[in-house]
């Protein structure tokens, strides 16, 4: 279904819906396959569900593991994976397969700084989560390792070379890799067939030559080398391996800007088959004065969408088709009275539903979809946009009423008021919510209230002292790039930022302040 959509006012109270067409498409973005980060490392999938996580500690001494058994649905006890006197490491990433796990530890001696190349990372491998072999990695080594299909092989990427682990140990191999500048990558099969990608590619006149080249080094010493046409090859973007056949090209939280690199097996030649969203036929790309400039959003499960206009007042959508690897037509979802922008739209995550803020006419609203296919435009006038701490649903409020957008229920009206102007109202369920609300004059949050059948219901969760003064509160700005998501609430000279996290049967608050 293609074509224009009629806007139908349904609530004077600031809420527009449009009837988008089903795009037919129910995929995601295409940066699938890769681990999941969390602060100071990464959880790799096993085998049959299980997990591992491998995180720094507090004080940068010690990488910590635990693992997660998927019949018993609870995490091992934490074990100490790496500490070693006087190496201190800011991060770990790595890759799994079955239960083997390779990781590197980007370390230092002394002490670690990020704006600084680690000059003494560590390889780490294991084929139960177990038993850990370590390898000191020569130069400035940071970049994912990549493990074989059986996990018994293992590959760090270096600069000119690379680090393998089989049963023989570790080996260090130096390979020249001419014109690598940026990002690279390493694969390595059952066999011990190693390829190293990497970007930034330049020919011998200093010009970009517009390709990730590819080394590939079977077990036998025999090479070949490929050179596979990009867009935006000599840009520093990123090369990460998914596995032993997959490689992605690009930034991973600008989706639209990914490249996908794919073999059939370990033994066949790479060749670049998933073009840049960002690249692909059909896009119509809004740019310039008089526009609100094409942004591209993502929701788990959904297509990814390209949304703008024209002349900030008709917002048209567009799907992405992966499979087809091209934009459908572009489709009218929402137009506004005034003149619009684009307001803060950077996500840590995707949440779980489409939720596009705008300022138009210096008020706020929001763009919501729960399925890419209806919009809701709805005014944020009386409260903030509440996002559910995990991300999953968002509501919209006022002094009357509470709208929860979910995945599972599209909109459910509650009635369920905001009191305060700093009042934040965060949805954590298709019909329940919670709100951080005050109890003076002020106006700064003090007390956690929850949602019941028959209204609002002050809770006994410990508040935090704000420590703000005569200061009264005056905006509540939330910032979705934290998790969970974090509230910022500002006066004239104070500022506090909330969190609220699920805590056994209840709820965490916790303050940072500026």
């Amino acid at each position: 279904m293609r074509g224009n959509i009629a806007l139908v006012s349904l609530l004077a109270a600031g809420l527009l819906v449009s009837a988008g067409p089903a795009t037919g498409q129910e995929r995601g973005n295409p940066v699938t396959g890769l681990p999941e980060e969390v602060h100071g490392g990464v959880i790799l999938d096993l085998a049959d569900g299980d997990r591992f996580k491998a995180t720094v500690s507090r004080d940068l001494g010690t990488v910590w593991g635990s693992r997660y058994d998927a019949a018993t649905r609870s995490w091992g006890k934490r074990v100490a994976v790496l500490r070693k006197k006087n190496l201190f490491c800011g991060d770990v990433d790595g890759r799994a397969a079955g239960n083997a796990v390779a990781l590197i530890a980007v370390c230092d001696k002394g002490s670690y700084a990020e704006d600084q190349a680690p000059t003494h990372s560590q390889a780490l491998h294991s084929p139960d989560t177990v038993s850990w072999s370590q390898f000191t990695l020569p130069g400035e080594a940071h970049d994912e390792p990549g493990i074989s299909p059986s996990g018994a092989h293992a590959i760090w990427p270096l600069h000119d070379g690379w680090v393998t682990r089989s049963a023989a140990g570790f080996r260090i191999v130096e390979r020249d890799l001419p014109g690598q500048e940026y990002s690279i990558t390493g694969t390595i099969s059952d066999t011990g067939d190693v390829s190293v990608l990497y970007g930034g590619a330049h020919d011998d006149d200093g010009r970009c030559a517009g390709v990730v080249r590819v080394l590939n080094v079977s077990a036998s010493g025999a090479t070949s080398r490929q050179d596979l046409t990009v867009d935006d090859a000599c840009a520093d973007l990123d090369l990460a391996n998914v596995d032993a056949t997959t490689v992605l090209f690009g930034a991973p939280d600008f989706p639209e800007t990914v490249v996908g690199i794919t073999r059939p097996d370990t033994a066949s030649p790479w060749a670049v088959t998933a073009i840049a969203p960002a690249h692909a036929p059909g896009l119509v790309r809004h740019r310039g004065r008089g526009t609100a400039p094409t942004l591209f959003a993502t929701s788990p499960g959904l297509p990814m969408l390209a949304v703008g206009s024209a002349d900030k007042h008709a917002f048209t959508a567009q799907s992405y088709d992966p499979v087809a690897q091209r934009w459908s037509a572009p489709v009218g979802i929402a137009r506004t009275a005034d003149r619009c922008t684009w307001g803060d739209n950077f996500h840590g995550e995707p949440l779980g539903v489409f939720a596009l803020r705008l300022r138009c006419g210096g008020q706020d609203r929001v763009l919501v979809s729960p399925d890419a296919r209806t919009w809701h435009n709805v005014g944020l006038r009386a409260s903030p946009l509440g996002v559910s701490p995990d991300g999953s649903y968002v509501a919209a409020s006022n002094r009357k009423r509470t709208l929860v957008f979910s995945r599972e229920r599209g909109l459910v009206r509650l009635p369920l008021p905001t009191r305060a102007r700093c009042d934040v109202v965060q949805p954590v369920a298709p019909d329940a919510a919670i709100r951080l609300t005050t109890t003076n004059a002020r106006g700064w949050p003090a007390r956690l209230d929850v949602s019941t059948p028959d209204g609002w219901q002050q809770t006994r969760t410990r508040f935090p002292r704000l420590r703000v003064g005569t200061d009264r509160c005056r905006q509540v700005v939330p910032e979705l790039y934290e998790s969970p998501v974090m509230y910022s609430f500002y006066g004239s000279t104070r500022a506090v930022a909330l969190t609220v996290s699920a805590a056994g049967d209840g709820w965490q608050v916790r303050r940072t302040i500026y």
